[in-house]
């Protein structure tokens, strides 16, 4: 259940996608410096809103994740990845 140390971040509003980057791109959580940038969009409805984040700490939960980035709006879906070997 550990992360890969990356994941996704959908903003129902591209505003407060731009926000969460132009506040957390660069912030140190514990031992990481996380990049925050758009992702590649998956569809149009979600372009300008989707973010990709790099850099998270391998222990990380989902909730800390959220918790995270809805300080900076309405999240549609959030999603750590994890090693599909180990979970």
């Amino acid at each position: 259940g550990q992360s890969l140390g990356y994941g996704f971040v959908n903003y129902v509003d591209p505003k407060d996608a731009e926000k969460a980057i132009n506040t957390l791109n660069g912030l140190r959580l514990q031992t990481k410096t996380i990049k925050v940038s758009y992702a590649r969009p998956s569809s149009a409805s979600i372009r300008d809103a989707n973010l990709y984040v790099s850099g998270l700490p391998k222990t990380m939960t989902q909730k800390e994740l959220e918790q995270l980035f809805s300080q900076y709006g309405r999240i549609i879906a959030s999603r750590i990845l994890v090693d599909q070997v180990t979970g």
